[in-house]
């Protein structure tokens, strides 16, 4: 499993069929490759690598004011999660290959595993936690807050 974090100001998607809209304050705007081989352990690890990496600085006091020290949890900010299984494209010559995603059926369960498994372990601890649509054709609005970008490879824990 693959995720691309990106530390922003807002994020919001727009699910194009539906003009449906969400929206999410300062936090974090995630996007999450399904893999071909991935399981119940790349999930574990890529919602603790999301809700857990220190990528702000903390606000409570002046003087403990340190470059990434804190979390999306600490600090209690936003999570917009969005599908994207072109995270595990690959260049074959000038042309994507996408043999390394999951296939639909398989990718969409377990993206909805994922997102289950962020709402159970952390709704409680982080602020508001949205998503797109699975397979749906979307915008996404990023601002970004650095800007800071962290991949995430389940596969390639070192």
């Amino acid at each position: 499993m693959r995720a691309v974090i990106q530390r922003v100001v807002s994020g919001g998607v727009t699910i194009a069929h539906t003009k449906v809209r969400r929206d999410i304050g300062r936090g974090a705007v995630v996007l999450v490759g399904v893999g071909a081989d991935d399981g119940d352990d790349d999930i574990e690890y890529v919602v603790r690598k999301v809700f857990n990496t220190k990528l702000w600085e903390r606000t409570d006091d002046d003087e403990s004011r340190k470059p990434w020290s804190a979390s999306v949890v600490d600090l209690g900010l936003d999570v917009l999660f969005v599908s994207q299984f072109t995270l595990h494209a690959e260049l074959k010559g000038n042309k994507p290959s996408y043999h390394r995603a999951s296939p639909p059926q398989l990718a969409k369960p377990m993206y909805e595993k994922f997102l289950r498994r962020a709402r159970e372990e952390y709704s409680s601890r982080a602020g508001k936690i949205e998503d797109g649509e699975f397979g749906a054709m979307m915008e996404v609005h990023v601002v970004n807050d650095g800007p800071v970008t962290i991949i995430v490879d389940s596969k390639n824990r070192g």
